[in-house]
């Protein structure tokens, strides 16, 4: 059994140019392995029980000095990576999904990520099943979706319909009830950091810091002398980009990751 935990961000254009769908993969004895690592984190970090553990640092306990809080997210991002846990991040251009309502943009994203989760990640495994776990959403439209995620095929654009059928649950969850509530935001908020900073709105030398343990963890495959993200681990949508003022945000984007991470990404084209 493989669980998708999954985050939005970036949801409105003003707080980046692409919004975000990301998620971390991880089986039961690596969330068990996460949640002890988290937990030894928060006690050596001087956390109290009922301190956020999140990406922001508006989020910061005050007790924790912002040395040692940017310290301790590093140290959690690492952890997530020797326990083996695979990252997944959905991205669209803000300037390509305007003009569909909020909720169409997360269940066209929500549909991108758990198909892709279920289609091309499980599907390397021989009988394998998953579960999902989102972020708590509008309850009305997020408990629908889910529903419908389970009971009905979905429908592609060209107006196929496909049934998911290695996804045996679905949930969501919140804030607080989990270390790896905790690990899914300070990766999918890093990398949210990382995308911006691509775009203009951070600092390289920050995001370059960030982006590696981030890039550790994203699903990919060896192809000679690169490391392959692109289809695998980050999902960059739509598949053909035609506007060209678009496309160059695309394109900067790949690059920019790859240069953050070390590990050159496949092209946009």
């Amino acid at each position: 059994m493989h669980w998708l935990f999954a985050d939005e961000t970036n949801v409105t254009p003003e707080q980046g140019k692409f919004f975000i769908y990301g998620g971390l993969v991880a089986t039961p004895d690596q969330i068990v392995k996460c949640h002890n690592a988290i937990q030894e984190i928060r006690s050596n970090f001087g956390f109290i029980s009922t301190d956020q553990f999140k990406f922001h640092t508006r989020s910061r306990p005050k007790q924790v000095p912002l040395d040692k809080w940017n310290e301790a997210k590093g140290e959690a991002l690492k952890a997530g990576h020797r326990t083996g846990v695979k990252m997944l991040a959905y991205v669209v251009h803000h300037g390509i999904a305007k003009g569909a309502e909020a909720n169409s943009t997360v269940q066209f994203a929500l549909n991108t990520l758990i198909s892709h989760f279920d289609l091309r990640y499980l599907s390397q495994y021989d009988d394998a099943y998953g579960a999902v776990c989102i972020d708590r959403i509008d309850e009305d439209f997020g408990y629908r979706h889910l529903r419908d995620r389970f009971q009905k095929p979905l429908l592609l654009p060209d107006g196929r319909e496909v049934a998911l059928e290695r996804v045996v649950h679905y949930s969501m969850s919140c804030d607080g009830a989990s270390h790896m509530s905790s690990l899914v935001d300070l990766a999918v908020g890093g990398f949210r950091y990382c995308v911006n900073s691509a775009m203009g709105a951070g600092r390289e030398e920050v995001a370059e810091k960030i982006m590696r343990p981030i890039a550790d963890m994203m699903w990919g495959v060896q192809r000679g002398d690169k490391f392959q993200i692109g289809d695998y681990g980050l999902i960059k949508r739509p598949v053909v980009v035609k506007s060209e003022a678009y496309k160059a945000d695309y394109i900067e984007l790949t690059r920019l990751l790859g240069e953050y991470s070390n590990k050159p990404t496949a092209s946009v084209e």
